[in-house]
């Protein structure tokens, strides 16, 4: 069973829901920007879900990420296949193809992604999972670290994926879909729930207050390692001791020791253009961090086009983990349509 490539779109890679126990090495989990979407997209095709990986070490199945536009693939068997998240105005041979249900596409039908309308990364399933070499145990590609996924690379034109074997069954699968009620909505003005960060302290209050009041643009230069944003300058409390300025600098943003950066975290350089670190970024982090994006909320982030809007919204620990319980439960047969 095989996958062909006829366009590679502008950055589309093999992605699982990362790989675990990496990141005191400096290794990056990578995985899916929108684990939610991948993972619903597996649920539908049969294939193992995984993740999240504070919870579990189960990467799951790998299947396809898609950013923004124009992966054109075909199919060298028939398929059972799920498209979810952005919406791409995907075609199979010229027609509509559904999003957020399994449909089987035969032997030599190709699937065309357009520009995306609403959201930024479509994610492809198929049963059986894209099944490349293992790296640490994952599928998940580091394109700039050239390791895991598809040759460590961006998908092109010729490359054949392999697709793992599948279930006696698999095609009584086509056909299910996700509870039209809890498919998300990617457009207009999005929100980001925040965990107060460990130098949250380090800011003005009257910055800090601004931090969750505005309205922040995405800056086009994000990517899977950080996610800009555009909005006020954040000023910083005065009187920094002399000795951090010694073996920090001046900057009072800069951290003497660079502290652990999870996926998430919040970091704001000389108080400009606060970065929300994504799933290929460093382990470690020299800035201030004014908070944490909490890990399901993370999927909207990945999801905003350039120059959309989105609000950051404090929370607490405690509604973190209920909302990862609710995610949870939402990645389950008990989410899919009768």
């Amino acid at each position: 069973m095989m996958l062909e490539v006829l366009r590679g779109g502008l950055h589309t890679t093999v992605q699982d829901m990362g790989r675990q126990g990496g990141q005191s090495l400096g290794i990056p989990p990578s995985g899916a920007q929108d684990g939610f979407a991948l993972r619903i997209a597996n649920l539908l095709v049969g294939n193992p879900t995984g993740g999240p990986l504070i919870l579990r070490d189960d990467p799951g199945a790998a299947g396809l990420e898609i950013t923004m536009a124009g992966l054109e693939v075909r199919a060298g068997s028939d398929l059972l296949v799920a498209v979810t998240g952005a919406d791409m105005g995907v075609r199979c041979d010229g027609t509509p193809a559904p999003r957020w249900q399994a449909f089987l596409l035969r032997a030599g039908q190709t699937l065309v992604f357009g520009m995306a309308t609403s959201g930024a990364r479509a994610y492809l399933a198929v049963h059986g999972g894209v099944d490349v070499p293992l790296y640490l145990a994952s599928r998940a590609t580091h394109a700039s670290g050239q390791f895991g996924g598809f040759e460590g690379r961006a998908l092109k034109q010729g490359d054949k994926l392999p697709i793992g074997p599948a279930d006696a069954d698999w095609q009584a699968f086509a056909g299910r879909a996700l509870r039209s009620e809890l498919v998300p909505s990617y457009s207009g003005l999005q929100q980001a729930r925040v965990v107060r960060g460990p130098e949250a302290h380090h800011f003005t209050e009257e910055s800090e207050a601004e931090f969750y009041a505005n309205a922040w643009k995405l800056n086009p230069k994000s990517d899977r390692t950080g996610m800009r944003f555009i909005g006020p300058d954040l000023s910083f409390r005065p009187g920094r001791p002399r000795y951090l300025i010694e073996e920090a600098g001046e900057d009072p943003s800069n951290l003497v020791i660079d502290p652990g950066a999870p996926v998430g975290t919040i970091q704001v350089p000389s108080g400009v253009e606060p970065i929300v670190l994504g799933v290929d970024s460093p382990s470690v982090g020299g800035y201030a961090r004014i908070g944490v994006v909490i890990s399901t909320d993370m999927s909207a982030v990945g999801q905003l086009q350039p120059l959309q809007s989105a609000y950051f919204v404090r929370t607490s620990l405690e509604d973190a983990v209920a909302a990862l319980r609710r995610q949870e439960s939402l990645i389950s047969e008990s989410s899919i349509a009768a």
